[in-house]
């Protein structure tokens, strides 16, 4: 062999033969890169340690990172494989809602999807309801009836499985029930909670997510079932139905067993393979607790300390979405900020007005469009969330009124100009939409 080819082709196809190496483990490669920023995100608080040896500690705790990747790759994979399906009806249902359609039975089926394609394994069952969604674009009578209740379950959100109890429950509170008059049908839904053993069981059937045995990510229907029953037991809102006089009690003792005593936080509940529990701290359940218990909570300090640490960090734990802010996620932080500044010294306030600052101006000229729109994202992919959660961080950080400027007493002279740019795109699209109408009642509200 010459020394040409001892020193040019033996390299060469050397390189050549780990870069085909490489590219034949890319996803294990990427799979290992996923775990380790979750490690390093810190979001987890691991299980306490059991008398277990150091390196086998260190083994099941890096297994179970290792693990808990697989829900992001397996939900990437979901995505490209359904989302060029999805994303021109999105599109086209975005469309109709600008031009004053009612679209909401459309819109009940595409967030039953939405909650398929991100957190549950059954991409078949995902397709199907795709296909529903599709059918449903060209169906004006079903849109008309959507926002009435059903007669078998008493629930609100046709257009959802029934099978889907916690988004029913979710319907049923946020768009159905008031203040002014009771249902016309038993909420016989809730009979699957009504009793504090029954609401035990539904809830931990969902906090305690056994993710390697069912490819599923709980973290949703968890968020949204505890909310839902919050509202019901401590709101204002009318049921006319008989609730057990020991659930009130039963679920304030769950929310206090819940909370993560380190931080003071919310989330999941992660039960790795060997059984063991990691408990998760959660920006946006957080906030649902915080707020559908009207600010009585414990722990305010810790809490927001926490929350800054996790600033950083994409959905679920932190605010943000592949790094980028999120009004939905920034309108969360903003508000437990709210509940928790009597709480806070001086140095936990500097740090929270310097994120809230950024958050505002990345609204102000990244998400706010010059005709009075907020820019769709991913998280808020439709037009009337992305309205309404724009809408409500600018309320609640005080951008409109001083009297809720809890944390600058700086001006914003042009707020009342963006007040009415906002409002006449809102009014212009007809306001069918409830999060278009929640998003204009907030804005005109003195």
């Amino acid at each position: 062999m010459s020394k040409w080819i001892r020193w040019v082709v033996i390299p060469v196809a050397a390189l050549l033969a780990i870069a085909t190496i490489l590219f034949a483990l890319r996803s294990q490669i990427e799979r290992g890169v996923i775990a380790y920023r979750i490690y390093r995100a810190g979001s987890f608080i691991p299980p306490p340690a059991s008398g277990e040896s150091q390196w086998k500690r260190r083994w099941c705790n890096a297994r179970f990172y290792w693990d808990f990747s697989e829900l992001r790759i397996a939900r990437d994979r979901r995505l490209k494989q359904l989302n060029p399906e999805l994303r021109p009806l999105i599109r086209e249902l975005n469309r109709r809602q600008v031009a004053g359609q009612n679209m909401q039975y459309s819109m009940h089926i595409y967030r039953e999807i939405r909650w398929r394609l991100n957190f549950t394994p059954d991409a078949a069952k995902t397709r199907a309801r795709i296909e529903d969604l599709r059918r449903s674009l060209n169906q004006p009578q079903q849109q008309a009836q959507a926002t009435q209740q059903q007669t078998d379950d008493g629930s609100w959100g046709m257009g959802i499985d029934p099978s889907v109890w916690y988004l029913r429950l979710y319907y049923t509170v946020e768009d159905g029930l008031t203040r002014d008059k009771e249902p016309q049908y038993p909420l016989h839904l809730l009979d699957r909670i009504n009793s504090p053993e029954k609401l035990d069981a539904q809830l931990d059937s969902v906090l305690f997510n056994d993710f390697t045995r069912t490819g599923e990510f709980n973290r949703e229907e968890l968020d949204e079932t505890t909310s839902a029953i919050m509202r019901l037991l401590y709101g204002h809102k009318r049921t006319g139905y008989i609730f057990d006089p020991r659930l009130a009690d039963a679920m304030q003792g769950y929310i206090d067993r819940w909370q993560n005593p380190e931080t003071g936080c919310w989330g999941q509940w992660i039960v790795d393979r060997y059984g063991r529990v990691w408990k998760m701290d959660d920006t946006g359940i957080t906030f649902h607790v915080i707020t559908d218990l009207q600010g009585q909570v414990q722990h305010y300090d810790r809490i927001a300390k926490r929350l800054i640490e996790l600033d950083k960090l994409d959905y679920p734990a932190g605010p943000r979405m592949n790094g980028n802010y999120e009004n939905h996620l920034n309108w969360d932080l903003v508000t437990i900020f709210r509940y928790a500044w009597p709480s806070l010294d001086q140095a936990t306030r500097t740090r929270a007005q310097v994120e809230i600052q950024q958050m505002l101006n990345w609204c102000l000229s990244q998400s706010l469009q010059a005709d009075g729109s907020f820019k769709t994202s991913e998280i808020d992919d439709t037009l009337g969330d992305a309205q309404m959660y724009g809408v409500s961080f600018l309320r609640d950080t005080g951008y409109f009124d001083a009297t809720r400027r809890f944390w600058t007493s700086e001006d914003f002279p042009d707020s009342e100009a963006v007040r009415s740019r906002i409002r006449a795109r809102l009014e212009a699209t007809g306001l069918n939409d409830p999060s278009l109408r929640q998003a204009h009642d907030e804005l005109v509200k003195k």
